[in-house]
Parts: C-alpha cells; sequence; structure tokens
C-alpha cells in the first residue's frame, strides 16, 4: 500500500509537469534626476505665487484679510500669508495734583485750580506687514474731546547702511528726557529743559547701532511745526532735521553698573517763521499741545511767538547705574535766529537721581539708549506695603528763558518723590514738587505742588 502511494506521487511530480514562471517585461529605466528638477521647478513657481501678492478689486492685495476674496488662480489650496501680524497693548495715567501759591505767584501765573483727570489714554497696534516692515498706530484718547495721533509710521528693517529707515509721525531723536516713554518715566513729567526738543513731527528718518549696540544713532528730516495730527502748519520753509548719537562708555556683563554718553543737535526753519518756548511747573493733567483743552495748569514761564528765520538746537547727556542707584543728566541750549533782532540764547539743564529700595536696577535699552521700565523681584499687592518695588527719586532743574528783547521767565523745579511698582505693568508715583519762579514782571515768587499718579497697562 505504501509502495503504491510513493509511486503515484513520483509520477505527479516528473518534469513534465513542472509549469514555467513567467516574469514581468522589464521596466524602461526612469530619469531619477529629470523628474527632481521639475518638481524643484513646480516648488518654486509656488513660493513665487505666494511672495508676490495679486492685485485684487477693491484695491486690496493678495494675503490681506478684507472683504475682497483673494484671486485663486495662483493661491495654494490652503495657503494663508502669515502677513499682516497685529499685536495691540495699551496704557492708562490717572493723575491728581494739589497746589499751594503765595501771593506773587498768583500774581504771576493767576490763581491755579487743583486738578484731577486722565492724563493720557493710549492705545497702540503694531506689527509686521512683511518680515522686513513693521508698522504701528498709537493713538491718545486722553486729547479733549477727540483721539489724536501720537506715534503713526511704519519702518523698513534691513536697508543696508542706514539699517533701518522711518517714516511717518513720529518722536524726533533728540535729547534723553524726550526718547524716554512716558510710561517709563522717573517723574510724573519730563524736566523742563524739554521744552525746547522737537518731539513729534511728520518726517522721514533712519537709525541704527554699532558694537553690539554699545553705540547707536539716529537721525531724521521732518516738516515742521506740525499738530497733534500730524498736518503741517504753514508756508514759510518748514522744515528740520535732528540727530542723537549715544555710547555705552562703560558696562558689565549684567549691565547692572555702566555709563552712557549722549549728544544731539536739531536745526530747524520754522513754516510759520515764529518758534515759542514755554512749560509747566512739572504737573498738568491736559496735554498743553492739545490746542482744544478747555483748562490746564498753565505754563509758568513763556517767551510768547518770536518772528524767527530759524533755530539751532543743541543737548548733551549723561546717564549713570551703579545697581540699585541710577544718575541722570541733561543740557539742552537753543540759539534763535530773530527775523527783525539780536540773536537769542535760551538754555536748560536737569538732573535727577533715583534709588531702588528692594535692590531692583533699570534694564537699559541698548537699541533706543535710555533705560526701560522695572520688573519687581516680587510680585506686588496693595494691601501688602512690602511687596512689589520701591524707588526713592530726587531731581532738579532749570528753565531760563530770558534773553536780549524777550523775557520770558526763569524757573527752578525741585522734586522728590517714591514710585511704587506693584509689577510690571502696574505703578503708583508721588511728586512732592517746589517751584521757583522769577518773572520779567512780578519778580521771585514761589509754588508748591503735590501729585498723584496711577498708571495701568495692558
Amino acid at each position: 500500500m505504501l509502495i503504491s502511494i510513493l509511486m503515484t506521487l513520483s509520477a505527479t511530480a516528473s518534469p513534465a509537469a513542472v509549469q514555467p514562471v513567467r516574469l514581468p517585461p522589464p521596466v524602461e529605466s526612469v530619469d531619477v534626476a529629470r523628474e527632481i528638477e521639475t518638481l524643484r521647478q513646480r516648488i518654486e513657481q509656488l513660493e513665487a505665487s505666494a511672495a508676490s501678492p495679486t492685485a485684487v478689486p477693491g484695491g486690496g492685495e493678495g494675503g490681506n484679510e478684507g472683504g475682497v476674496e483673494l484671486a485663486s488662480h495662483w493661491r495654494p489650496v490652503g495657503w494663508r500669508s502669515r502677513y499682516p501680524t497685529l499685536r495691540w497693548n495699551g496704557f492708562l495715567q490717572l493723575d491728581a495734583g494739589w497746589i499751594s501759591q503765595g501771593p506773587d505767584n498768583i500774581r504771576a501765573v493767576g490763581d491755579v485750580e487743583s486738578k484731577a483727570g486722565l492724563r493720557r489714554v493710549r492705545l497702540r497696534v503694531g506689527g509686521e506687514l512683511r518680515r522686513e516692515v513693521s508698522y504701528v498706530v498709537d493713538l491718545d484718547f486722553a486729547a479733549s474731546g477727540h483721539p489724536s495721533f501720537r506715534d503713526v509710521a511704519f519702518t523698513l528693517h534691513e536697508q543696508g547702511l542706514l539699517q533701518n529707515v522711518q517714516v511717518g509721525y513720529f518722536q524726533q531723536p533728540f535729547g534723553f528726557d524726550a526718547m524716554t516713554s512716558g510710561r517709563e518715566l522717573l517723574l510724573l513729567e519730563r524736566q523742563l529743559p524739554f521744552a525746547f526738543a522737537p518731539f513729534r513731527q511728520t518726517g522721514v528718518g533712519a537709525y541704527g547701532g554699532a558694537f553690539d549696540e554699545s553705540v547707536t544713532w539716529s537721525f531724521s528730516g521732518f516738516r515742521s511745526p506740525t499738530d497733534q495730527f500730524g498736518v503741517s502748519q504753514g508756508d514759510a520753509g518748514g522744515w528740520g532735521f535732528a540727530e542723537r548719537v549715544t555710547g555705552v562708555a562703560f558696562c558689565d556683563d549684567r549691565e547692572t553698573k555702566l555709563v552712557h554718553l549722549g549728544g544731539s543737535f536739531s536745526f530747524i526753519n520754522p513754516g510759520t517763521d515764529t518758534v515759542r518756548y514755554a512749560i509747566e511747573p512739572g504737573f498738568f493733567v491736559v496735554d498743553p499741545t492739545d490746542q482744544n483743552a478747555a483748562s490746564t495748569i498753565p505754563a509758568f514761564v513763556n517767551t510768547g511767538r518770536i518772528e524767527t528765520e530759524n533755530v539751532n538746537l543743541t543737548g548733551a547727556e549723561l546717564a549713570a547705574q551703579w545697581g540699585s542707584l541710577n544718575v541722570q543728566a541733561e543740557t539742552v541750549g537753543a540759539f534763535v535766529h530773530q527775523t527783525d533782532g539780536p540773536f537769542l540764547g535760551f538754555y536748560g539743564v536737569a538732573g535727577k537721581l533715583a534709588y531702588l529700595l528692594t535692590g531692583e536696577t533699570h534694564p537699559y535699552d541698548r537699541r533706543r539708549g535710555v533705560f526701560d521700565r522695572i520688573v519687581p523681584h516680587r510680585e506686588g499687592s496693595i494691601s501688602d506695603p512690602f511687596s512689589g518695588a520701591w524707588e526713592a527719586v530726587a531731581a532738579w532743574s532749570i528753565i531760563d528763558l530770558n534773553d536780549r528783547n524777550i523775557e520770558g521767565g526763569r524757573m527752578q523745579t525741585l522734586i522728590v518723590g517714591v514710585n511704587r511698582y506693584l509689577n510690571e505693568y502696574a505703578k503708583f508715583q508721588l511728586n512732592l514738587i517746589r517751584v521757583y519762579l522769577d518773572d520779567p514782571d512780578e519778580g521771585s515768587s514761589a509754588a508748591t505742588l503735590v501729585a498723584l499718579r496711577a498708571q495701568v497697562e495692558f
């Protein structure tokens, strides 16, 4: 039985029963390099389409959000541009002040009322239109009846030797106090030499740095004067330029010890053929540049309108930090070429000293060449007087607006103050201001102000 089964299997497995295996036809060789090159060209076409916005009806551009759809013949499915970007922030300052005047001071400047109100209410929007193009729109809602512009400009970055080019309505590069943000001041207001600064004007400028921003430079050309909406005034010339150079003469590794030096210059040919220098004594609620303001603290010194051909401004600044101790000093000179009169020279000098009792230091902003905001070591609480950061401040300044045929007055201020920082976004300030005024008509007089501020950023 077993033998018959084996014979049957042997017959089945004979070579005649084996079927040949058929292989598939050979595949033609593929030019891999050519296929890769085709794909590379296709990718480049898609990238070029995404980088070059296509105009669409309504004046928009491809990549911008709006009520008009993007042209879709070049847009990959699911594509979305990362630009423009948008970031917003703001801050508000609520001030209150009380003043005590002697009889001579009342005769010189009037009977000044105590004031309380919103000093600044700012909303700021900024971002990038492209990787190398940024923009900012900064509005102040504390102006009477309507918002006014603060910084409204766009900046082109990576511009070769110029580095950064700014166009719009912005702070002109002049002085240490003027270039410090209003939210980062040691005192409630900038000191007396600020009266001469060209400050915000409409123009074009450039700024940059060298040696890891140990040296910074900035210059600008602008229309002058311009109002709080960036509109130029007058038709007689109306132009100027400004420049500022700063350097860090000494700095340790942590930037807790440093010495800052700086200088500024500005030439102005005013479009109205007049200039006026005036300033308040370190406290006011309504912005004095707001011509629609109903009432504010008056200017204690004032040249009135001076018929002018042109003005030259010079400034020098020195600042130093040694741990928690911060010292700042500045002087500004204004040299006025009168239309029909002698050359005039006015000046202002200011200095202040601050000490952080809780051990913090003021960060130094190398790009702007000024000190930045305080970040407390410990988060503060209103109910805990030992939390947050505490700072003591003392300051002195003088301005002299008397020369030749112009008698604008001479004023000095002595200020002591306390700043309390709950965190980097909230602080309280108290200033005690002693004012000494030499009025050309009423002679010497004095006044004392006590002023408070609550500031919140968001």
